[in-house]
C-alpha cells in the first residue's frame, strides 16, 4: 500500500471516530446534565408540597396558601397543586386537567407515604389533594439519539443512515486534503532526487512548495543547497579535470619532443636530458599540488593543529625567502604592531601555515621587479590576527581579482610567468582550514595586497 492510501485511511478512520466520539461525548454530558436538573427540581418540588403539608395541618387551607404565595416568584410553585375534593379545581384557581388529577389521587390512595401525590382532610372533613405535575415521572426524559435531526419527519433509521453518510463524506474528504497535504511534497521530493540521479543538477523544488512553511518546506530548500552545491563540485571536478588534462598535455608533448630530439641528436644528450629533468620535476610539481588541492577539498578530517607562535614563524619564513629575493636584488622586510606581544600565537599546522604564506610571498617575488621590497605587516584586531603582504608588481584587473584562487586561473598579469595555477588556491583553502580567511586588493599606484585573517590563540 502506497504512503498516500495509508496515511488516507488512517486520518479517515481518526476523523470519523472523533466525530462519534465527540457526538457521544456530547449527547452524554447533556443527558447527564438533564439528570440532575431533574432530579434538582424533584427534590426542590417535594420539598414544597411537604412544606405546604404541613402548613395546612397546621393552620387549614389559608396555611397551604401561604406557603404557596410565598413560593410564587419560584418556578416550581407552578408544579404543585392543591385540589379541593368537592371542587376539583385547584385553590388558586389554575388550570389543571380532571384526568391528572384522577389520575394523582388514585396514586396517593394507593400509596400514602409518597411525597409526590398526598390526601389531606380538614376539620370539617373536606379533602384536599396535594401533588407534583409529572409525578408519574421517575426519572427524566432521554435525550434524542445523537444521529436525529430534529424537523426532518423521517424514521430513526432514516436519521441515522443521513448522519452517518454526511460524516463518512467529510471523513473521507479531511482525510483526502490531509494526506495530500503531507505526500504531495514527499512526492516533489522524491522527482527531484530522481531528475537529480539522471544528470540534471539544475533542479530546485523549493518554488513548488506553494509558499508552505513547515518542515517538508525546509527539506526542500535543503535540498536545493545540496543540489546547488553538487552543481558547482561538479563544475568544478570538470573545471578541474579539463585544466589538468592541459596542464599535463603540455609537459608530456615537450617531454615526448625532447626524446625525439635526443634520438636525433645523441651529440646533445646531455643538453636534452637536462630539459627533460625540468620537466619531470614541473609535472612533479604539479601532481603534488593537485593532490593536496584534493585531499584539502574532498577530506572530512580537520588537520592537525597545535599552538603555534606566530611571530617566529613569520620571521623564519620571511628568512628562508631572503635567499631567492637576493638572486633578483629583492627584499622581504616583516613590520610588526608593538603592541602585539613577543607570544602571540595561533592553532595551526605549521607546515601548511607555512606553505600558504610561502606561496603568496613567492607569487611577490615573481611579479615584484627587482629591487623592490616586498612588506609583510602583522597587525590585530579584537579577535584576530592580521597579515598583510604586499608587492610592487603590476596588480591584477579588477574584474580579475574575485577569481584568482580558483584552480588553475591565470589572470591577464600572470600569463608569462611559470606556475602551475594552483598557488593561491591551495592558500585559500589552507586558511580557510584554519577558520581564517584571505583576499586581495590592488594597491595604487601600483602592486598587489595579499589581506590574511587568522583568529587568536591566547598565549600559554
Amino acid at each position: 500500500m502506497k504512503l498516500f492510501q495509508r496515511i488516507f485511511a488512517t486520518f479517515c478512520a481518526v476523523i470519523v471516530c472523533a466525530i462519534f466520539v465527540a457526538s457521544f461525548s456530547f449527547w452524554l454530558v447533556q443527558d447527564t446534565l438533564a439528570e440532575n436538573q431533574f432530579n434538582q427540581r424533584r427534590t426542590i418540588e417535594t420539598t414544597l408540597m411537604n412544606s405546604m403539608v404541613s402548613a395546612f395541618r397546621a393552620r387549614g387551607d389559608n396555611g397551604a396558601r401561604e406557603i404557596l404565595n410565598e413560593w410564587k416568584d419560584n418556578p416550581v410553585s407552578d408544579s404543585v397543586y392543591v385540589i379541593l375534593g368537592d371542587d376539583k379545581t385547584d385553590i388558586l384557581g389554575r388550570d389543571v386537567d380532571s384526568q391528572t388529577v384522577e389520575r394523582a389521587r388514585a396514586f396517593a390512595a394507593n400509596n400514602p407515604e409518597s411525597d409526590l401525590a398526598h390526601i389531606e382532610y380538614d376539620r370539617f372533613g373536606e379533602e384536599y389533594l396535594f401533588f407534583i405535575n409529572g409525578w408519574d415521572n421517575r426519572q427524566a426524559q432521554r435525550l434524542p439519539s445523537p444521529l436525529f435531526i430534529p424537523g426532518l419527519p423521517l424514521s430513526p433509521i432514516w436519521h441515522e443512515f443521513i448522519i452517518l453518510s454526511f460524516i463518512i463524506l467529510v471523513g473521507l474528504l479531511l482525510a483526502y486534503i490531509l494526506a495530500n497535504n503531507i505526500t504531495k511534497p514527499i512526492s516533489i521530493l522524491g522527482n527531484g532526487m530522481d531528475r537529480i540521479a539522471g544528470g540534471d543538477l539544475e533542479t530546485r523544488i523549493a518554488q513548488q512548495m506553494d509558499g508552505r512553511d513547515d518542515e517538508l518546506s525546509h527539506l526542500a530548500f535543503q535540498f536545493d543547497k545540496m543540489a546547488d552545491k553538487l552543481q558547482k563540485l561538479v563544475a568544478k571536478e570538470r573545471h578541474l579535470l579539463h585544466h589538468v588534462s592541459h596542464e599535463m598535455r603540455s609537459p608530456l608533448a615537450r617531454m615526448q619532443a625532447i626524446v625525439g630530439l635526443i634520438q636525433a641528436q645523441p651529440q646533445k644528450q646531455e643538453a636534452y636530458l637536462k630539459r627533460l629533468e625540468g620537466e619531470l620535476t614541473r609535472m612533479d610539481t604539479l601532481v603534488g599540488e593537485l593532490l593536496t588541492l584534493s585531499r584539502l577539498e574532498t577530506s572530512n578530517m580537520p588537520l592537525e593543529k597545535e599552538d603555534l607562535k606566530l611571530l617566529p614563524f613569520l620571521s623564519n619564513l620571511i628568512e628562508d625567502s631572503q635567499a631567492v629575493t637576493q638572486q633578483n636584488q629583492q627584499s622581504v622586510s616583516l613590520a610588526v604592531d608593538p603592541k602585539i606581544p613577543e607570544n602571540a600565537t595561533v592553532s595551526a599546522n605549521e607546515s601548511y601555515l607555512y606553505r600558504a604564506f610561502d606561496n603568496v610571498i613567492r607569487n611577490a617575488m615573481n611579479y615584484s621587479p627587482e629591487g623592490s621590497v616586498i612588506k609583510v605587516n602583522v597587525s590585530q584586531d579584537n579577535k584576530n590576527w592580521i597579515i598583510n603582504v604586499t608587492d610592487n608588481g603590476p596588480g591584477v584587473n579588477e574584474m580579475q581579482l574575485p577569481h584568482i584562487f580558483t584552480a588553475f586561473y591565470r589572470a591577464d598579469s600572470s600569463a608569462s610567468k611559470p606556475g602551475t595555477g594552483l598557488g593561491l588556491a591551495l592558500t585559500q583553502h589552507i586558511i580557510e582550514q584554519h577558520n581564517g580567511r584571505i583576499n586581495a586588493q590592488n594597491v595604487k599606484p601600483n602592486g598587489l595586497n595579499m589581506h590574511f585573517v587568522l583568529p587568536k590563540k591566547k598565549a600559554l
